[in-house]
């Protein structure tokens, strides 16, 4: 599995503060807490793939990782695009 990129709080921390000051709105997704929400949303999606499968493999059902598909969350403060990775047998939709 290929190793995910940290996210950099301290560099968010900056940008985020330079756009607050700037004028920019916060939330929505092109606000200046857009990718941070998309952080944490794609951590919560992994580790329910993780638990899922881990639950699977302990069942003795052969389940996998099965690539990477782009998702939409809505919200009442807009979208936010996820890179979400189905499994072989489960599938979000």
């Amino acid at each position: 599995m290929k190793e995910k990129t940290p996210f950099d709080f301290e560099r968010f921390k900056q940008e985020a503060m330079e756009g607050l000051y700037a004028g920019k709105k916060a939330g929505g997704t092109d606000g200046v807490f857009a990718p941070l929400m998309k952080h944490l949303l794609e951590s919560m999606l992994d580790g329910e793939l993780e638990n899922h499968l881990g639950e699977e493999k302990a069942s003795g059902v052969s389940n996998r990782r099965n690539g990477k598909s782009k998702k939409t969350v809505r919200s009442m403060s807009g979208g936010s695009f996820v890179s979400a990775r189905p499994t072989a047998s489960f599938r979000i939709n």
